[in-house]
């Protein structure tokens, strides 16, 4: 137990227990974010303590929200006597950060594919082969180019009808090495009116990180909800700890690990950009990572 107590004396996560609406422990993370002292508060009303009703009502009812807090971001997650905050402070400053330079990626991509797509016009395919190849590469080019200009993720680029298994060949193509050898379910039987290049890199962000990070059967498919279209990845892993926190820059593959991983925030950001939400969670034995998009 005491070694319990010292690990939350050094925690980076805040801490408040209760009882009986009276403060019993809170450690100096908590101290902190709240801007009180402990021994004042202790053994005092929970609401001296908090000083905020949001906070309170949470405390007591139970629930997760992020709340301006004292002039800081805090997300707040509260179960039966304890009182979680997370401070997302420089969180929030990194993102701003990270969109600033998302812009700026997207404006210095734009020139040299805009110059590549003449380059590649003015080449003579001497064979079948290099036709093919020829195409497939203007293919991806234009592809670069359209989501260059939608990384601002707020002006989804044009709709159009679309069968949503039109998709699977070129998937397919640029994740030829990695679908080697595994065992991959495609089933798309709908039509979505979308973004056809958005809802792409939509899928083709939550199939790599599938290949990497789950484990087969992998499952691609679609459904139909009451009033939105479902696109999901299902892979057979075990269950995680934590579902939201993937969506989070920083965060690489299905694992949670640490890194440089932005694939599952830009399904995010993408997906609501088209107007809809993307969502993970555990149904049955499976992990299902997915996007639900509203009807047209």
């Amino acid at each position: 137990m005491k070694e319990l107590e010292a690990a939350w004396e050094e925690a980076l996560e805040g801490l408040v227990l209760h009882r009986e609406r009276q403060v019993v422990y809170l450690n100096p993370k908590a101290e902190e974010l709240l801007q009180v002292r402990r021994e004042k508060v202790v053994g005092r009303p929970l609401l001296l303590t908090l000083r905020d009703h949001r906070l309170e009502a949470l405390a007591l009812h139970g629930g997760e929200r992020r709340l301006e807090v004292r002039g800081r971001l805090l997300w707040v997650k509260a179960l039966p006597g304890r009182l979680y905050l997370l401070d997302e402070t420089e969180l929030k400053g990194r993102l701003e950060a990270l969109e600033e330079a998302t812009l700026t990626l997207a404006h210095e991509l734009r020139t040299p594919l805009a110059g590549m797509g003449p380059l590649l016009e003015a080449l003579t395919p001497r064979t079948k082969q290099e036709k093919e190849v020829l195409d497939l590469l203007k293919g991806e080019v234009a592809r670069l180019a359209r989501l260059a200009q939608s990384l601002s993720f707020t002006q989804p680029g044009p709709r159009r009808t679309f069968p949503l298994e039109e998709l699977w060949p070129r998937l397919e193509r640029l994740l030829h090495e990695r679908l080697r050898g595994r065992r991959v379910e495609v089933h798309l039987p709908h039509t979505a009116r979308t973004d056809p290049d958005a809802l792409f890199q939509i899928l083709l962000n939550l199939l790599d990180n599938a290949l990497k990070y789950g484990q087969d059967p992998i499952r691609l498919r679609s459904r139909l909800g009451e009033d939105h279209l479902h696109l999901e990845v299902r892979d057979a892993g075990p269950p995680l700890p934590d579902y939201e926190t993937l969506f989070l820059p920083g965060r690489r593959g299905f694992q949670g690990g640490l890194g440089q991983g932005l694939g599952l925030y830009l399904v995010r950001r993408l997906a609501r950009s088209l107007g809809g939400e993307a969502y993970a969670g555990r149904e049955g034995e499976e992990n299902v990572f997915g996007v639900r998009l509203p009807l047209d």
